[in-house]
């Protein structure tokens, strides 16, 4: 009779697996006698250890499928997502605008752009289709053109077709990858006899929605493609037999053509030859189709919101979910505007490329919103306003400890400032600590025997070309040791006024802003009341002039924080910028090499200029 004994079936990891089969059979007398290492034993062994292995890897991993957190496949993630009623975000098409100008070689009443016009622009050699979303109706004008805005969006229309029956059902799914489901319209022919046509819509609130209602759903399948689903006849009207479903829609590229603001018309125009146009908007908005790890991020947030913007993370949420080409965004109520502006809620976004969104795409953005958000409460979207801290940096090193000359040190350590502001900095609500910055820098290099630090904070605008008033908006404290000392205000770049160009601005510590030309013999005042600082809350403020050329892209203005840390607030970014830096043999006490101006991430990939909004009502104009 065989001893009674428990086979430990705890264990996953093959070698234990196989010990655990050994000593279970040996405890067995039926194979007392048996050499468990021998050819033939250990291949049975291995061949049970292996099989119980692959079954419980598989079942680990069935398991992981089965919750979003852990699901690793597509279609596992796009199916929990499902039961969040979340739809993983398609791939979007860019849009842009162009203004057209259509001069008739007749006389029509009227003059109309069919929807699908198609326009082209060519990146790299490779030629990207855009097309008119609509119809557009051309405004007459009294020289006998007419003019509009043409609002194109990049993709190749397509459309397809599906005969609905019962006998032979099929799913309805669109076949092409990059499908963007925004460009979905949906009608059903009654029959091939008769064409009487009927649009549907895509599918919202199910609580206004009764048998008859013309409704379609949109889900992701199992093969990464789209599939259209209409009701059941008890939400939303089911098709019949013989119905012919049209799907037309448009597949698109992404953001690969972000950013592009060269379009190729097409020969003719609304039937005419004899026309212009000009971009007036470039193209944004493109994106591939949600990541897995978006989804797993969006879903349960947006399941939270159900649909509705109530609070700040709702706005945040749902348009991270629905917007592909936002990085980062910030949201504040009217409450915590300065000045406060009740019955508001602001949004600042920071795209993908680029610094700042078009009119086009803002617009587009607070319309998806207003279905959706109080009644009370309108939606301000803003655009991102960008602080430039410009550190000067001393790194005493000792020679004898590395092989690296001057020069590489100073490279290594401009590489170091690039990871640093890309980890910490160039999105909404982030803080500079001077402090981490140090410690990133003096990590790289083991023959680093100090690091020392200094910073002014930079504000840059382009002025207008007519007389204005600029706030420019810090937000941090200014340094002022006592009043009458000069050195609240720090510099700024070289501007012309009254023809007199070289001149620049600096304060008489008492919070006045004086113009000036820097002479070999001093300063020469040309204006004594050119504007004030308020050194407590960092706000500039130019007074009413006109600025009719300034050196460089962009006037710049910088001010010494009372703090060393900066922290963003509301719709501004950190950047690092125009950084110094200066490597000192600690032996010798000697500078052995000085960057100036070094360029960092943040530089090179986003638009450092910043345009004023102007205010026509009363000559006022702000530069966030």
């Amino acid at each position: 009779m065989a001893t009674k004994s428990v086979l430990n079936v705890s264990e996953l990891d093959f070698d234990t697996i196989k010990s655990s089969l050994k000593t279970y059979l040996r405890s067995q007398t039926v194979f007392s006698d048996y050499d468990f290492d021998s050819s033939t034993m250990s291949i049975l062994l291995d061949l049970l250890a292996y099989n119980t292995y692959h079954n419980s890897f598989y079942l680990n991993m069935v398991g992981n499928e089965m919750f979003l957190d852990s699901a690793q496949l597509r279609n596992s993630v796009v199916s929990r997502a499902k039961m969040l009623n979340y739809v993983p975000r398609s791939a979007r098409g860019a849009k842009a605008a162009l203004s057209a100008v259509i001069t008739p070689d007749d006389s029509p009443t009227g003059v109309t752009v069919p929807a699908n016009t198609q326009f082209t622009s060519t990146i790299d050699g490779i030629e990207y289709t855009f097309v008119t979303s609509g119809a557009t109706t051309m405004s007459p004008q009294d020289n006998g053109t007419f003019t509009g805005t043409l609002n194109i969006v990049e993709g190749t229309p397509l459309q397809h077709r599906f005969t609905v029956s019962t006998a032979n059902p099929v799913r309805y799914i669109l076949p092409n990858e990059n499908t963007d489901t925004t460009s979905f319209t949906v009608r059903i022919q009654e029959s091939s006899s008769n064409t009487t046509v009927s649009t549907y819509n895509l599918a919202g609130d199910l609580s206004s929605v009764n048998s008859t209602s013309k409704i379609y759903f949109v889900q992701e399948n199992e093969d990464n493609l789209y599939e259209i689903q209409f009701g059941d006849s008890i939400f939303g009207k089911k098709p019949i037999d013989g119905n012919i479903i049209i799907v037309d829609y448009r597949i698109t590229s992404g953001n690969t053509v972000n950013g592009v603001n060269t379009f190729s018309a097409p020969e003719s125009l609304a039937g005419y030859s004899n026309f212009t146009i000009t971009t007036t908007s470039s193209a944004q908005g493109g994106a591939p189709q949600e990541t897995i790890d978006s989804i797993k991020f969006n879903a349960p947030f947006k399941f939270q919101a159900q649909d509705r913007l109530v609070t700040k993370q709702d706005y945040k949420n749902i348009i991270l979910s629905e917007q592909g080409d936002i990085q980062s965004i910030s949201v504040w109520g009217g409450e915590e505007n300065i000045p406060a502006v009740y019955g508001k809620v602001f949004i600042a976004t920071k795209p993908l490329s680029g610094a700042i969104l078009s009119n086009q795409r803002k617009e587009a953005i607070r319309a998806s919103l207003k279905t959706r958000n109080t009644v009370s409460i309108d939606v301000e979207m803003v655009d991102a306003t960008y602080l430039y801290i410009n550190p000067t940096i001393t790194v005493r090193y000792n020679p004898q400890t590395t092989s690296l000359t001057a020069g590489e040190l100073n490279t290594i350590i401009q590489n170091s400032l690039i990871s640093y502001e890309s980890n910490n900095l160039g999105t909404f609500d982030q803080k500079f600590y001077l402090y981490k910055m140090i410690e990133t820098i003096k990590d790289v290099n083991s023959s680093f025997v100090s690091v020392d630090a200094d910073i002014t904070i930079e504000k840059r605008f382009i002025p207008l070309t007519t007389k204005n008033t600029y706030q420019l908006v810090f937000n941090q404290a200014v340094y002022h040791p006592h009043e009458g000392h000069l050195n609240g205000l720090v510099s700024t770049s070289s501007f012309t006024i009254d023809g007199i160009s070289g001149q620049k601005i600096d304060d008489n510590g008492y919070g006045i802003l004086r113009s000036f030309i820097q002479t070999p013999t001093g300063k020469v005042y040309r204006n004594r009341n050119f504007g004030i600082i308020d050194y407590d809350t960092g706000l500039v403020t130019i007074n009413n002039t006109l600025i009719s050329a300034y050196d460089g892209e962009y006037l710049s203005v910088k001010v010494k924080p009372r703090n060393k840390n900066i922290f963003a607030s509301r719709n501004q970014i950190l950047l690092i910028s125009g950084a110094t830096i200066s490597t000192v043999d600690d032996n010798t006490n000697n500078i052995t090499s000085t960057v100036g101006t070094v360029a960092t991430a943040g530089v090179s990939t986003t638009i450092n200029t910043e345009n004023a909004i102007a205010t026509t009502s009363s000559g006022f104009t702000i530069a966030v």
